[in-house]
């Protein structure tokens, strides 16, 4: 265990190394390929407007040699991420549909951390640090392929996360990662049009790179993420969705204070969708909400997804 006051610095003023993945959190949006997760979209070029909600907390208790540490976290965010889909339409690779896509991340998140350290002789310190801060974080480039016209879709998907957004070391708070990273998930869509009810599986895995200002390697993330949904005569889909979440190999790095401290949770929740016509456009709607359980190494909390999709040019 740390001494005294390197316990207590690490409590206070490194919180966001405190929680599984440098930044509590990797680029993977969790939750984000629960339902249709195996379609790829037809020919042509899209926008999709998201917004991503957290709201989270979780106190950790840590014995040892040198005493007992308390530790107190809470952390919030909210980052827009608007999206530009291009599926070209040619020829097939590999007998699948081709698309291509960049995210631009824009948001706040705001994280506030306390720490009581007990010594062994009854001797206490304690400390405390918050931090709020709204910028743009790191674009995402990606693409995938899909096969399959019905009733079984599936997709091979590739997420890049390309650190050049706003990023300051001194802060607790960022919404940039400062850090290569790609994604890769490939996904199952089952759909009945005639009963209306449609399956959904994800699995995918994040490679991590190095926070060179931080000398903090995150470890590789394993994701899954399922649904279930049904879609009503009126055109609504209501169903039940979720995902798990394990860090599959260590934090390593000068920067990794508390070693390998592997995070893993679960949540479930429901999820809603409906697509209207306006002004001739076809424009989908939305909403996901996830309760997260099971937390080791990394603060749970609520999660809210709310898309707003629509095809450019028609």
């Amino acid at each position: 265990m740390l001494g005294l006051c390197g316990a207590l610095a690490m409590a206070t003023f490194a919180p966001e190394r405190a929680d599984a993945v440098e930044g509590g959190a990797g680029f993977y949006i969790l939750g984000s390929r629960t339902t249709l997760g195996g379609a790829v979209p037809p020919p042509g070029t899209y926008f999709m407007q998201q917004f991503y909600g957290f709201e989270g907390s979780s106190t950790t208790n840590v014995t040892g040699g040198n005493g007992n540490l308390l530790l107190d976290f809470d952390a919030s965010a909210f980052i827009s991420l608007s999206t530009v889909i291009w599926a070209p339409d040619m020829a097939p690779i590999m007998g699948g549909r081709p698309y291509f896509l960049a995210v631009l991340p824009v948001g706040n998140k705001s994280v506030s951390a306390s720490g009581i350290l007990t010594g062994p002789g009854g001797g206490i310190l304690s400390g405390a640090v918050s931090d709020d801060n709204t910028v743009i974080g790191d674009p995402v480039l990606g693409g995938g392929l899909g096969w399959g016209t019905g009733p079984w879709l599936s997709s091979l998907n590739v997420l890049v996360n390309v650190p050049v957004g706003e990023y300051d070391a001194s802060r607790v708070a960022n919404v940039a990662f400062n850090r290569w990273a790609t994604d890769i998930t490939g996904a199952v869509t089952w759909i009945d049009p005639a009963s209306g009810w449609q399956a959904d599986l994800a699995l995918g895995v994040t490679f991590n790179g190095n926070n060179d200002d931080t000398d903090y390697h995150s470890g590789d993330e394993f994701h899954l993420e399922a649904a279930v949904m049904k879609t009503f005569a009126n055109g609504l889909s209501a169903g039940l969705q979720g995902y798990y979440y394990e860090q599959i190999n260590g934090d390593s790095g000068s920067g990794a204070v508390l070693g390998d401290f592997e995070g893993q949770v679960s949540a479930i929740g429901p999820a809603i969708a409906y697509t209207a016509e306006i002004s001739g456009i076809p424009v989908s709607f939305e909403a996901r909400f996830f309760h997260e359980f099971d937390a080791r190494n990394r603060i749970p909390g609520d999660t809210f997804l709310f898309n707003v999709s629509f095809p450019l040019g028609l």
